[in-house]
């Protein structure tokens, strides 16, 4: 007892000081509850206790057909033992509201522009982002679609299991950040899930290069752009190796004309870039490659690391299905995991399908625009944003065929509306798809309970105990040719729009491959003989480490995997190395740079955090993309830009050394890349050298800490400056608050045997001993056993609570 009340006094005074320097603290606008009420002894923050944690609970409610039993283990997993699919989904919205509530509720929020209501103004820029995107809009559209589909009262029964738990909760027992913001949890609805499906939406595919793309050819010229920004890489690791030419019988769409593209620089900055890293690993090895004969599934997401974690860890069983894995809180079924027959897990495809338009505007006003030669009235959104200390925003937004006004001009002759696959009424029970997913026996079961996925388009992985091992690029796309999407266009012409959508057959797809392994991470879907384009974020060296060894492997095992999910080897830093040795530089450098190059000649290319090697190298790589880019640098203030990537700068030392990109600009002699690349050696030996006698740290994870943020920031709720190994071009890829969210590794033998573990703990109480205890065997490279019994009783000796719901 004496230890809480030290926690809590030590929050409170951190808490308290924290938002005082940041300024949340305002008297006037008083964003903070009235500490009188934040420390009422009988209903305030002492009373964020861990006490519904603990004991044997009997509960009746309303909904249930059967009696639920729920049994929390030595890590609050919570084990669900259900007579039915209902009955169990009330049970999950139960479980995940009892450990998430507030994560839930301020997930909504954020996604709906709605932070202000608990932050104040310090999120109103935030709010009007997301009610410009139409993050609203599209749940609501997301919620027309689903009520067309009669099991989508089975998914509904989530939602009433979140609100038993709300209804059951009075002031005092309240989590933490409710009383801290002074608010209270309101209902959960059909819609609360659908905002949380479209921020995963918003996350793994809102986003494009369309002004910087655009920006760039205009600037550069078409040949230079080509030459910097090629799409392709010489050698490729596509998602579906090709192993029979693709020979559809019919194409769709239609190839557009140049005369689509807008041809201005459109200036000053536009989107925040995306943090590297948002992404995931996931392969599947068959059982002729695996010591037991049987197949393994990996799969280990890379997204932002939060406190509470975005996953939420459960085990359901009902008569038809036994099932385990992880959950989005706010939705219901497993998205990644395993039962009795089959594992499956998702990753990122990345494609593109957000597009802006350029609006013609018929008059001043900006309440017609043109369209196929014809006037097109706009129709209003009007988004009312409530601001905490009683003020009222009420902001406009434009609507048009393509979607929302996104970004306006003074003079209208830039105003961008955006074309967003996810604002689309779907014509599918997606909603369904994961808890489809826990019932399948087979791959073929797999792939037709899936087949209704819609977006963020997944590279949809799946072994099963049979065998099989099949990955489908999972998602609609747009049929789209040679460059179209790549670059802004003219909204005056509907034949600028997606024509068609791709058939599901026609997706890249593949089952049981010649190469006895399935892998992707986030690169290019298929090979160049694919017929439509595909345009996106495509990450260039994570799939080279798995795919390499991969090849090279046999008989593996479980723990073979567990150590390659670790593995924090970077081909981006080896390619370059390469390159410096090839060249012979040494008689070029002072006696104490030839040390440091000595030091990266002999790196293994490790991303460990007790080296000193990986910053070495980033400081150099740092100082060769400043100098190899300066042309570039010039634009930066004026317009949206991006730098070429990585592999395209390494592979232009290596193919083009005069490139007339590797002449400085600020220099009356003509550079090459030998030029270049010895100057940034040397001046980031230099940096390395003054940081080392500063006294600064130059071990990599002192460098680059990672931190996990609590979801409102606060450091006294987050765990900060955490030393781990990876980096974000790494199999194992960890960068400031992102890294692998959870590792899943199953192998599929006739008794199924998994293993996981994330960065955080399953409670979003952060007085409980169950809310991160799991960081620090997760940078371990540490692994839980995953136990998907089939009987509670089997759970009687590693149970820490059972809750009984029975019916009313």
């Amino acid at each position: 007892m004496v230890g809480k009340v030290l926690y809590f006094i030590t929050l409170i005074f951190t808490l308290a000081l924290v938002l005082f320097l940041n300024g949340t603290i305002n008297i006037s606008a008083n964003p903070l509850p009235p500490l009188g009420k934040f420390l009422d002894p009988f209903h305030g923050v002492w009373k964020s206790d861990t006490k519904n944690e603990h004991g044997n609970i009997v509960l009746e409610n309303e909904g249930l057909s059967a009696k639920v039993e729920i049994i929390y283990d030595e890590r609050r997993v919570a084990h669900i033992f259900a007579s039915n699919l209902d009955d169990a989904l009330f049970a999950q919205g139960y479980v995940e509201a009892q450990n998430r509530l507030f994560q839930m509720e301020f997930l909504t929020l954020a996604a709906s522009g709605e932070l202000s209501s608990v932050l104040g103004e310090r999120t109103l820029e935030f709010d009007l982002e997301k009610r410009r995107r139409g993050m609203k809009y599209a749940a609501e559209n997301a919620i027309i679609g689903w009520e067309k589909f009669q099991n989508i009262k089975s998914e509904y029964k989530y939602v009433d299991g979140v609100n038993a738990y709300i209804k059951s909760l009075s002031p005092q027992n309240y989590p933490l950040e409710f009383k801290l913001f002074n608010i209270s949890p309101s209902e959960w609805t059909p819609l609360k899930s659908a905002l949380v499906f479209k921020q995963m939406s918003l996350t793994l595919a809102g986003r494009n290069d369309d002004i910087t793309s655009t920006n760039l050819v205009l600037q550069l010229g078409k040949e230079d752009f080509d030459i910097l920004y090629p799409e392709k890489q010489t050698v490729e690791n596509p998602v579906i190796p090709l192993e029979q030419p693709y020979a559809f019988d019919t194409l769709y769409g239609m190839k557009q004309n140049d005369s689509a593209l807008f041809k201005k620089t459109i200036l000053n900055a536009y989107f925040e870039p995306k943090e590297k890293g948002i992404g995931s690993n996931s392969w599947a090895v068959s059982g002729k490659k695996t010591s037991t004969g049987k197949p393994i599934f990996c799969n280990d997401p890379h997204l932002s690391l939060g406190l509470p974690s975005i996953w939420f860890e459960l085990h359901i069983h009902t008569p038809d299905f036994n099932a385990y894995g992880v959950s989005f809180p706010g939705m219901p079924g497993i998205m990644i995991g395993f039962n009795d027959f089959i594992a499956w897990g998702e990753t990122n495809v990345g494609q593109d399908v957000e597009d802006l338009f350029v609006i013609q505007w018929a008059d001043k006003a900006r309440t017609k625009y043109i369209l196929d030669g014809k006037e097109r009235n706009v129709t209003y959104r009007y988004e009312a944003i409530k601001v905490k200390g009683g003020k009222t925003i009420i902001d406009t937004v434009k609507y048009t065929v393509w979607g929302p006004i996104y970004r306006t001009s003074t003079d209208g002759n830039y105003d961008l509306a955006m074309r967003w696959m996810c604002h689309d009424i779907p014509d599918s029970d997606e909603y369904n798809v994961f808890v489809n997913a826990m019932n399948c026996k087979s791959y073929n079961e797999y792939l037709k309970a899936t087949e209704g996925y819609i977006s963020p388009a997944q590279n949809f992985g799946c072994a099963t105990v049979s065998g099989d091992i099949g990955l489908r690029v999972n998602g609609r796309f747009p049929a789209k040719y040679d460059q179209d999407g790549r670059f802004v266009e003219y909204g005056n012409n509907s034949k600028n729009n997606w024509q068609a959508w791709l058939p599901k057959r026609q997706n890249p797809q593949i089952l049981n491959p010649q190469r006895e392994f399935i892998a992707s991470s986030n690169q290019v879907s298929a090979d160049k003989s694919y017929p439509y384009y595909f345009t996106g974020k495509f990450e260039r060296y994570r799939n080279r480490s798995v795919n390499t060894k991969l090849a090279a492997m046999s008989g593996i095992t479980a723990e073979d995997m567990k150590k390659m999910q670790q593995d924090a080897f970077s081909f981006k830093a080896s390619d370059l190395i390469e390159i410096v040795k090839a060249k012979h530089l040494d008689s070029l450098f002072s006696e104490n740079d030839k040390t440091y190059l000595k030091s990266l000649c002999n790196w293994n290319f490790q991303y460990n955090a007790v080296l000193e090697e990986p910053v070495l190298f980033e400081l150099v790589f740092k100082k060769l993309v400043e100098n190899t880019w300066d042309e570039l640098t010039q634009y930066k203030s004026t317009m949206d830009i991006k730098y070429p990537e990585n592999w395209r700068l390494i592979e232009l030392l290596k193919t083009d050394p005069k490139n007339k990109y590797f002449d400085l600009k600020s220099t009356q002699v003509v550079e090459n890349a030998d030029d270049i690349l010895v100057k940034s050696l040397k001046e980031g030996f230099d940096d390395f050298n003054k940081r080392k006698k500063a006294g600064e740290a130059i071990t990599w994870g002192k460098f680059k800490p990672l931190h996990i943020y609590h979801m409102t920031r606060l450091p006294a709720l987050s765990s900060m400056d955490i030393e781990a190994n990876g980096c974000p071009d790494a199999i194992n890829a960890t960068g400031n608050s992102f890294g692998p969210s959870w590792r899943m590794v199953v192998s599929l033998e006739d008794h199924v045997k998994a293993y996981g573990v994330y960065p955080g703990g399953q409670s979003g109480n952060p007085a409980s001993k169950f809310y991160k205890n799991m960081i620090t065997a997760w940078v371990k490279g540490e692994y839980y056993p995953l136990n998907s019994v089939h009987k509670p009783e089997d759970l009687r000796n590693s149970s820490t609570q059972s809750i009984t719901l029975n019916p009313k």
